[in-house]
């Protein structure tokens, strides 16, 4: 099955494929369609095609699978950064007082 190949991001993938798919054909009409402004259209498709990267970043990251140790890890890090942080300022606030 496609659909289950494309990870959990399905939206941003279709998103990011719609985009690139406008911008081609804006290019195009830019470029084959004869018009007096086609400088327009060959810019604004690769402005749209530009633009699709922000789809294609959020599909790349929404997929990336982090295993629940590591996860665990950053919040035992996180634990031991506050509590540091409490205990500077406790050793502030005592420092304040006997001055």
């Amino acid at each position: 099955d496609v659909c289950s190949r494309l990870g959990r991001c399905k939206c941003s993938f279709w998103l990011a494929v719609a985009h690139d798919i406008l911008g081609v054909l804006v290019i195009m009409v830019g470029v084959f369609g004869g018009l007096l402004i086609h400088d327009v259209f060959i810019y604004g498709g690769a402005i749209i095609i530009f633009l699709s990267l922000i789809w294609w970043v959020f599909w790349y990251s929404g997929n990336i699978e982090v295993p629940p140790e590591e996860l665990e890890d950053d919040v035992d890090l996180m634990k031991k950064k506050k509590r540091r942080l409490s205990r500077a300022v406790r050793f502030h606030d005592v420092n304040k007082e006997t001055m």
